[in-house]
Parts: structure tokens; C-alpha cells; sequence
């Protein structure tokens, strides 16, 4: 388990390290889903088939940061 200061750490880090996306460029977000903090693209899917496709051929920003509940960093 972390104590908070170093999960903020991991956290702080982590957002440093991708501040844009690696497919579009659009800014990434810290997203909290329960006891997983998430890090992934602030513009994620568009409506288009082609949008679709290349969402498909190079996925948008979205990785587990921290998980909570298994004291997981990545």
C-alpha cells in the first residue's frame, strides 16, 4: 500500500513524463476509476469510420498509473 505523498509522487510523475497523447497530441488526463488512477487522452473517439480505423492502427494514450487496490505503480 502507498501512503498518499508517494502515490501523489507516482501520480505527478507519471503526468509529467506524457503530457500529450502519442497519437493525436491532445492533452492527457488523470482519470480516477475507483482505486485505479488512469492517465489517457483527453479526445478520445471520434465518430467517423475512419476516425475508428485509426484509433485502431494507433491507440490514444490510456494507461493504468496506479492501482490502489493491488498497491500496483506503474
Amino acid at each position: 500500500m502507498f501512503d498518499r505523498v508517494t502515490a501523489l509522487e507516482i501520480i505527478d510523475s507519471a503526468f509529467d513524463m506524457q503530457r500529450f497523447c502519442a497519437a493525436c497530441g491532445a492533452p492527457t488526463i488523470l482519470r480516477n476509476d475507483g482505486d485505479v488512477v488512469v492517465l489517457e487522452c483527453s479526445d478520445i473517439g471520434g465518430a467517423g469510420i475512419l476516425a475508428r480505423i485509426g484509433d485502431f492502427l494507433m491507440p490514444h494514450t490510456q494507461r493504468v498509473v496506479i492501482d490502489l487496490s493491488g498497491g500496483i505503480a506503474a
